[in-house]
This record gives C-alpha cells, structure tokens and sequence, in this order.
C-alpha cells in the first residue's frame, strides 16, 4: 500500500499536462514561397525603373489618349513632359535602388525561411519594410512634381497607393510563421 501521495495530487490546483507542439515546417515554407514571388516581382519592378530611358512618343500619346477618354484634355508632349520631369527629379533611379534591396532581402528571407532558419523572418520584415519605404518615397517624390492633369496624378498616385499595400503585406508576411505555435517550433 502507497503511505504517501505526491503533493500536487493532493492539492486543489489543476495541474496542466505539458503539450508538445509538433514543428509544420509546411507553414514557413509556404510564406517563403509568397515572399520569393513578391521577390521576383519587386525584382522586374526594380529593373524597369532602373533602365528607364524615357517614354516613347507612340507610348505617350496612347497613355494620352486613353486618359483622354476619361474626361482629360492631355497631348503626348505632355505625359512625355511629365515623365521627364519625374525621371529629373530622381523617380526612377530611387523606386529602383529601393526595390533592388527590397528583392535581394526577400529572396534572401524566402530561402532562409526554406531552410527552417528563424532569421528568414527578419529579413523579411527588413525586406517589406523596405518595400513599404519605396513606395512612400514614390509618394513624396510624385507629390512634388506637378502634374498636368489630375487624372495623370490620380493614376500615379493609385498606383503608389497600391505599392504601399503590397509594402504592408510583405511587411506582415514574414510574422505568420512567428504567430503560429507550429510554425515558431519549426524554425531554428
């Protein structure tokens, strides 16, 4: 016969059993793969803001004209203005070197996270952070260039808007890992 009891089995404390969480390697593997695409896509972003030469007259007019067919009065001459004025004023060349870092850090973040290391987080936080920048950088630089429309303006400055939503989603990608219990167990 047992004389004694354990302490805790006497005690009116519940005790809670220790739960094991089994590692899903699958979770960040998964943002990786998203963080590697985002990657490939900030990266032909990059390269198109880079070797940026000017618009093209026949490209300008078309850009004109389907303006024109929402209500603008523009020419050719103009947007081509426009972008020559945005180019001078470092657009370009800026959105690129930004999003050329932005890439290489998201690249770096998706194989890092392939391989199970906890570090492909911060670099994906680094690399949507900085993707975030550019397009806040964009932002600043589109508003002190006048435009002559503000149809043209609007377009821009949508199209930053969205730059700014993909910025945040690279941004909080890289913390799904981090919030889910499996996936923290899962990187080193």
């Amino acid at each position: 016969m047992v004389s004694e009891l354990p302490d805790d089995v006497l005690s009116n404390e519940p005790v809670m059993p220790e739960i094991l969480i089994k590692p899903n390697k699958s979770i960040p593997i998964t943002i990786a793969v998203f963080l590697i695409i985002g990657s490939l896509m900030v990266g032909f972003s990059s390269y198109g803001n880079l070797s940026n030469k000017g618009m093209p007259d026949d490209e300008a007019q078309n850009l004109a004209d389907s303006l024109n067919t929402q209500g603008s009065n523009l020419t050719g001459e103009q947007v081509n203005a426009y972008f020559d004025e945005l180019a001078d004023a470092g657009y370009f060349s800026t959105l690129g070197i930004i999003e050329a870092m932005a890439c290489i850090a998201l690249l770096a973040s998706g194989v890092l996270l392939i391989i199970g290391k906890k570090l492909g987080v911060w670099m994906g936080i680094g690399g949507g952070g900085l993707y975030l920048l550019d397009a806040i950088v964009g932002f600043v630089i589109l508003s002190g260039v006048e435009s002559p429309d503000n149809l043209l303006t609007m377009s821009m400055r949508i199209a930053s808007g969205i730059g700014m939503g993909c910025g945040l989603l690279c941004l909080a990608l890289p913390f799904v890992p981090l919030l889910v219990a499996s996936g923290r167990a899962a990187l080193e």
